[in-house]
Order: C-alpha cells, then structure tokens, then sequence
C-alpha cells in the first residue's frame, strides 16, 4: 500500500489539473456550440445568397428608401416570454404638414385592416406617414399619428395578425411607439426581418417579418426606382416558390403549427410622375409579384396595398383654383409594372431569409428558412 501514497499537495496539484482540464473542456464545447449557434444566426439577404430575381438592377440599397425622401422607422418590442410585436413606419414626404403626395391604395382580399383606404382612393393623395402594426393595435398607432400630426388627417394603419408568438390581447403597443417609429425614420439601408411590425410574424409556416427591396429602369425606360416594403404573415409551407422553385415543397419538417392563414401588407414608393389611377395600376401588379411566392392569398387572409409618387407635390393650402401635374404617358408604364412586380416579389423573399427563429409565447417556437438547405435546393433545380 505505500507505493500508492501521495502527499497532501500531489493530491492538490492532481485536483486543480482536473478542475482545470474540466473548464477547459467546458468552455471549448461551449464555444464550439455559441459558433454553431451563431452560425445559425447569420441571416442574409437573397440577393446576397446568389438568386437574381427578375431582369432589372436594384437600387443603392435594394430597398423602398432608394425612393429619395422616403424614410422607414421601426420600434420592436421583444421582451420577456410573450411580447413580440413592434410598429414600423413608412414616411412617404419629409413635409406632410404643406405638402400632399398622390396616392392609391388596393384591396386583394379584405379579411385584415387598413385604415384610410377609402380616404387615400376618394381624394387620390396621401396626407400621413403609412404605419404597420399588429391587429390589435390598430388603435393605438391610430391614436399615435393623430398626436403626432399637427393637422387633421386619417391616419393609414395596416395590420397583420402575431399572435401565435405574441401576446396580442396584452395590447403592449402604445402611442407613443407610433410616434417613435415616426421619429426614428431614417433613408438608407432598412433592417429586415424580425423588426417593427414584422417582429411576430411568419410566412410559409417560417419565420418572417419585414422585407423590402427596389428596382431601377434604365435612362431610355425613364430611370425611374420604384420601391417595395412587405410586412409578410401569409401563405403555408407547400405553396412556397422562391424564383419559381418549389422550396415549400422540398422543406416538409419545420412545420409549427398554423391555424388560419394571416396576411401581406405592400407598401410602394415610386419617383415616376403618375396620377392615382396608374398608381392604382401598380398596386394592382403586385399582386402579380406576391402570387409568384406562391400564396393564392386564401380566405382567412388579409392582403392590402398602398402607393405614392413622390413625383408631384400637392400643397396642403392653395389660392389657385387649378393646380398643374406631370403625369407619365399610359404606353410607358409597363417597365414600372415588372418593376414593382420583381421587387414584391423579392421584398417577400427578404423578410424570411433575414428572420430569425423566434419562440414566444407560450413556448411556441417559428424556426427560420435553413439557408444552406435553401442553397442545396436551389442547385437542385439549377439556380
């Protein structure tokens, strides 16, 4: 047995090596699961994954703000176990106190709210900042662009529904969120996916939220952008085509469950000179650009469009009986209409490959797209 005896401090020595070795151990397979968690994380933009949609080339920043003067603000509320929701804001005009923008907007299907509409398609103008939000909130951003405009107008608040994740009935969105978002617009990039008014959301049984994206036409076409902002929370799983492959069809796990299907809320910007019925026009071919992501927009779905020329400026207030406009000829509008087409449909796109899983209330969880099956899929069918 005395062959075996140690002394007290090879003893100590003997346990601070094991202490060691076991944090070290511990640590590495910590790090190696926060890189792969990270990893998981990384979300990208389509275009960046290497899928072209369309044949026109994007603006600055691929997004509603490379319209000049048109700004995106967001306030996203994500805390604790059940708050997901948020508010995001589109300011259509730096001066909507003295200046008015023509404007129309489209019903697709009606199971949803826009408030507004009928305003924006009786007068042919915009008079307010266009604000997203969830359903429940309508109200309140309502109340929160009455308080933050110094003149009288019908607010225009489009809603979707978040409340698989989110606590909807706690009514978490304030005015005062609306204001902030207002507040807080910025032009350049836009954050997308889990933000603002998309933080509850998904799309196709992923999870989505907000995406946007613009196109540019050439000099001999007008050189006009034309900018799109989605707020997506429709569709399921096997109707999912991302440039024209059936990727809902190759992803069949993934699935959280899904009752009634939600809804797409489009926003448009455009620099070309166009008066509200060719405005109309356009809002009408976005449906053209949502139908090719796949959804037949069902009847438990709620899907609004609303767009604006910042082309000719209205004034608030006016002596003159007669007010003149430029208007684009109707034989040139068909460049805008595959335009606003391409951006739709990428701007849907965006908001899923920029969102990230999300679990919410109740525990329920919305895994995002996986973006290397998304890849392996697309090589499949030759993209």
């Amino acid at each position: 047995m005395q062959k075996y005896r140690i002394s007290l401090i090879q003893f100590s020595t003997l346990c601070y090596s094991l202490i060691l070795c076991w944090i070290l151990i511990a640590w590495t397979v910590d790090a190696e699961g926060q890189t792969a968690q990270n990893s998981i994380a990384e979300r990208a933009r389509i275009r960046d994954l290497g899928y072209e949609i369309g044949i026109y080339p994007t603006g600055r920043h691929n997004a509603i703000t490379d319209v000049t003067n048109v700004k995106v603000g967001h306030v996203t509320l994500n805390q604790g176990d059940n708050i997901r929701t948020g508010v995001t804001a589109v300011i259509p005009n730096p001066d909507l106190e003295t200046q008015l923008l023509v404007g129309a907007a489209y019903t697709i299907h009606g199971n949803g709210e826009m408030t507004g509409m009928a305003w924006v398609n009786d007068a042919g103008y915009i008079e307010s900042p266009i604000m997203l939000t969830n359903t429940l909130s309508v109200g309140a951003v309502h109340e929160g662009v009455v308080r933050y405009l110094n003149h009288i107008a019908l607010p225009i608040v489009g809603e979707c529904y978040d409340g698989y994740l989110n606590d909807i009935r706690g009514l978490h969105v304030r005015p005062e969120h609306a204001i902030e978002a207002i507040n807080t617009a910025t032009d350049g990039a836009v954050e997308e996916g889990c933000v603002g008014a998309g933080t509850g959301m998904r799309c196709y049984q992923f999870k989505a939220g907000i995406g946007t994206a613009s196109r540019l036409l050439p000099t001999d076409q007008g050189g006009y952008t034309v900018g799109v902002l989605v707020n997506s929370n429709g569709g399921r799983r096997h109707q999912l085509r991302i440039d024209g492959v059936p990727v809902g069809k190759e992803i069949r796990d993934l699935l959280p469950f899904q009752g009634k299907d939600g809804s797409f809320i489009i926003v448009i910007a455009t620099d070309a000179p166009l008066t509200h019925r060719q405005l109309r026009q356009l809002c009408l071919r976005a449906t053209h650009g949502l139908a090719r992501t796949g959804t037949p927009s069902t009847m438990s779905s709620g899907e609004f469009v609303i767009a604006f020329s910042t082309a000719n400026k209205i004034p608030r207030r006016s002596d003159q009986p007669v007010l003149e406009m430029k208007m684009l000829r109707n034989r040139n509008l068909d460049p805008l209409y595959q335009a606003v087409i391409e951006a739709t449909e990428e701007a849907v796109y965006n908001s899923m490959t920029m969102a990230s899983t999300m679990t919410g209330k109740q525990n329920r969880t919305i895994p995002a797209i996986p973006l290397d099956r998304l890849g392996a899929i697309m090589k499949k069918y030759g993209h």
